[in-house]
């Protein structure tokens, strides 16, 4: 069974290495020492998840060194993707972790991206990221995927064994495991899409589905008198 290494441990990359640590060996990577020491002491400031959700993970452990992750084969990365002062994407934060992740990179690792992106962003800024950070060859070296994060902040019904995943793989095999390997954990079950940029796009449509809706009921909480 390979093992995993979680990169960004927010409300996101928490939840998916407890759950993912319940099963298997699990390593949660954050650069922020402070919240690193929180975690091994069994504590989520954020309150996303519980100390017993924590003490339940046994495969779990903390880390802020990149070192700590030489022997993992499976890199799902979990970072923000924040909007700029000029509304837009800032791709910083992922750059930074497509780097630090090449650094450690071997041959048939897989490396999954959860981030927030448009579609092409993987393949179009991230790979290349990792093939000349890590002078290996995507496709031939090592393989990536994407499956769009879910999680409702602070929403303690659904949570991220009970929505369902979409999954995607830069190869059709590669498509299989990455969602073999969600499908261990995600009890709602998952949808493995036909390639990186759909299960990106599944993404951006879910959000501005989200975006719509949210602005329709603030129309209506302006029409609507409340009583």
């Amino acid at each position: 069974m390979k093992k995993i290494a979680i990169i960004g441990l927010g409300y996101v990359g928490l939840s998916l290495a407890v759950a993912f640590g319940e099963k298997r060996d699990v390593v949660g990577f954050d650069i922020n020492p402070k919240r690193i020491s929180d975690l091994r002491d069994g504590k989520d400031l954020n309150r996303e998840v519980s100390t017993e959700e924590l003490a339940g993970a046994k495969g779990l452990s903390f880390t802020d060194s990149l070192n700590s992750l030489g022997n993992c084969q499976v890199f799902i990365i979990t970072v923000p993707t924040p909007v700029d002062e000029f509304k837009t994407p800032d791709l910083t934060p992922l750059v930074n972790a497509s780097q630090s992740v090449a650094k450690v990179l071997k041959k048939d690792d897989i490396v999954i991206y959860e981030s927030t992106v448009y579609p092409g962003a993987t393949e179009d800024i991230c790979v290349p990221i990792l093939e000349r950070d890590s002078g290996l060859s995507f496709n031939v070296d090592f393989f990536a995927g994407y499956s769009p994060e879910r999680i409702n902040p602070g929403d303690k019904e659904h949570r991220v064994k009970t929505i369902k995943k979409v999954t995607s793989g830069s190869t059709p095999e590669v498509a299989v495991e990455v969602d073999a390997l969600y499908a261990d954990i995600i009890t709602a079950g998952t949808h493995k899409a036909s390639s990186i940029r759909v299960a990106e796009a599944a993404k951006v449509i879910e959000n501005t589905q989200r975006d719509v809706n949210i602005a329709f009921m603030l129309v209506l909480i302006r029409l609507v008198p409340l009583e």
